[in-house]
C-alpha cells in the first residue's frame, strides 16, 4: 500500500517541481515577447514613415495590453499552483512510511532522475524572467 501512496506523492513532486514551473517558464517568456513588441509599435502602425500612427494603433496597444496582461496571470497562476501542490506533496511525504521517504529522497536527491518522469519533464534550469504588467 505504501508504494501506491509514495507514486502519488511522487506525481505530485513532477507536477508541482517540473510541470507546472515549466508551463509558468513559459508563459513568463511569451508574456516578455509580447511586450517587447511596444518598442516597434509607433514604425508599424504608421500610414507612412514619419507620418501619424494609423487609427488602428490604438486598438493593437489595447489588444497587446491585455495579452501581455494574460499571460502574466496565467504565469503568476501556474507558479502559485506548483507551490501549492509541492506544499500537498510535503504534507502527505510526512505520512508515508520509513521506506517511501527513503524512494521520495532517492528520486529527488541530487542526480536523482524521478520515475514516472516522460520525455522533456524536467526541473526548470532557470529562473522566470520578471513578469511585465501594461499599466
Amino acid at each position: 500500500m505504501s508504494e501506491y501512496f509514495t507514486t502519488d506523492i511522487n506525481a505530485l513532486y513532477i507536477i508541482g517541481r517540473m510541470d507546472l514551473p515549466l508551463l509558468g517558464l513559459t508563459y513568463a517568456k511569451v508574456n516578455n515577447v509580447v511586450a517587447e513588441t511596444a518598442a516597434a509599435e509607433q514604425a508599424a502602425f504608421q500610414d507612412s514613415p514619419g507620418g501619424p500612427p494609423a487609427r488602428i494603433a490604438g486598438l493593437w496597444r489595447i489588444l497587446r495590453d491585455d495579452l501581455q496582461n494574460i499571460l502574466a496571470q496565467n504565469a503568476e497562476n501556474l507558479h502559485t499552483a506548483a507551490a501549492t501542490v509541492v506544499h500537498i506533496a510535503e504534507l502527505y511525504e510526512e505520512t508515508d512510511t520509513a521506506s517511501g521517504k527513503a524512494i521520495l529522497r532517492t528520486d529527488w536527491g541530487a542526480g536523482g532522475t524521478p520515475h514516472g518522469t516522460v520525455t522533456g519533464e524536467r526541473i526548470p534550469a532557470e529562473a522566470p524572467p520578471p513578469l511585465r504588467v501594461a499599466r
